[in-house]
């Protein structure tokens, strides 16, 4: 029976290892990558400025779109054989549930999304537009939330980090695609809370916004269920 002490330090170590597993590097391209993008976008407005950001624009191309995408570029290789097949040796030996061990490091990528999204919200309301940036930031999570966990899915579904990650993708385009169909209905994943369409009733947008959070939220959980019960079939081939 292990002391509290000795479960802290276990976690510890797990969650260290976990950590250099999915973020190997990934951090620094990320980082890189958002800069370049605000930079050419932020280029463009100075030497355009008549082309600014609406508020729901900004909201859309500064946050939640590049955000689904950095949740895809996190999760695509969480489970891929060729990074990590040494390490699930070593995972699945430990005294912990595979759930334990793979929450784990789906939370850490859920909170490396929710500080980048926030920093991004942030950094597109000083440069960009004015909206709120915290509620903006945390409702670009929900989004990208969904899409770790379909590219977790997919990941462990075909063994293979590239066709997870071109799947997502896939998905992503199609949302795109469907824009004009979807867009301010329940089904759509980037809606926009903060802003009702013209002649909307406010408690009927009100429980469309909510069934749609809902939905997205809900999606992310079944997708993560059904990920971690293949996974349990990966380890007692293992095992």
């Amino acid at each position: 029976m292990l002391t509290w002490r000795e479960l802290i330090a276990s976690l510890w170590r797990l969650t260290l290892l976990s950590s250099r597993i999915i973020f190997h590097r990934k951090l620094l391209f990320m980082g890189l990558g958002i800069t370049v993008y605000y930079g050419i976008l932020y280029a463009f407005a100075v030497f355009r400025p008549g082309e600014g950001f609406s508020t729901e624009q900004a909201l859309h191309v500064l946050v939640e779109i590049p955000g689904t995408v950095l949740a895809v570029y996190l999760a695509m290789d969480l489970v891929a054989r060729e990074r990590d097949g040494a390490a699930l040796e070593i995972l699945f030996s430990t005294s912990m549930s595979h759930y334990g061990i793979w929450m784990i490091r789906l939370v850490a990528v859920y909170a490396i999304l929710a500080l980048t999204l926030l920093a991004m919200s942030t950094a597109a309301y000083f440069l960009f537009a004015e909206f709120p940036f915290v509620r903006g930031g945390l409702n670009a999570w929900l989004p990208a939330f969904l899409l770790a966990n379909l590219t977790f899915f997919f990941a462990v579904l075909c063994r293979s980090s590239n066709t997870a990650g071109m799947l997502a993708l896939a998905f992503i385009l199609l949302v795109l695609f469907t824009w004009e169909g979807l867009n301010n209905t329940p089904y759509f994943l980037f809606l926009n809370p903060f802003e009702a369409p013209m002649a909307t009733n406010d408690a009927l947008w009100g429980e469309k916004v909510l069934l749609n959070r809902l939905g997205v939220v809900g999606s992310g959980v079944l997708f993560v269920f059904l990920g971690l019960r293949r996974m349990e079939l990966r380890e007692r081939l293992l095992s």
